[in-house]
């Protein structure tokens, strides 16, 4: 899955915001809705690897959404950000909503060993590309997977090994 903030607004580079993402991330694989097999918290969108438990897809991500779209705003109103605010209130998707922090948030079936090692790469590399440059070495990027994978190290949280599947 992949989840951009409207307007590829760069508030998930504040902690405060990364954390909400991967709290819900982290609760939704503990209330066992979810596997998750890797993860990256980018300063406008994530990526995430994640396998439905007993729920379709598209309701595991109508939870995400809602959740970390509501929690978001009332952190937003909390730090009085109201430049935020109105920006995700002019840029609303849907007039019913008061305000819209996702874009649609996009899924791509993983249908082969292949494709699947391509999008652990993908995702673990999205902070040392060249469009971010954020870590030289992608496993010290905190709001990541990649530590797991490439030196055994627990993540920020927890994640289900992908490389049963491999």
């Amino acid at each position: 899955m992949t989840a951009t903030i409207c307007g590829w607004r760069p508030i998930l580079a504040d902690a405060t915001y990364a954390d909400i993402i991967l709290d819900s991330l982290s609760w939704l694989r503990r209330a066992a809705r979810m596997r998750l097999f890797a993860f990256v918290v980018m300063p406008t969108h994530l990526h995430a690897l994640v396998m439905p438990i007993d729920r379709s897809i598209s309701e595991l991500l109508q939870n995400f959404g809602s959740y970390t779209a509501h929690e978001i705003i009332k952190q937003l109103r909390s730090n009085n950000q109201t430049d935020l605010l109105a920006f995700f209130h002019k840029h609303r998707r849907d007039s019913s909503r008061i305000f819209s922090i996702w874009e649609d948030i996009q899924v791509e079936n993983i249908y082969s060993k292949d494709f699947l090692r391509e999008k652990l790469e993908y995702i673990h590399n999205n902070p040392n590309s060249k469009k971010w440059e954020l870590v030289e070495d992608r496993a010290d990027y905190r709001y990541s997977s990649a530590c797991f994978y490439d030196l055994g190290k627990s993540p920020v949280i927890e994640v289900d090994d992908a490389r049963e599947y491999l």
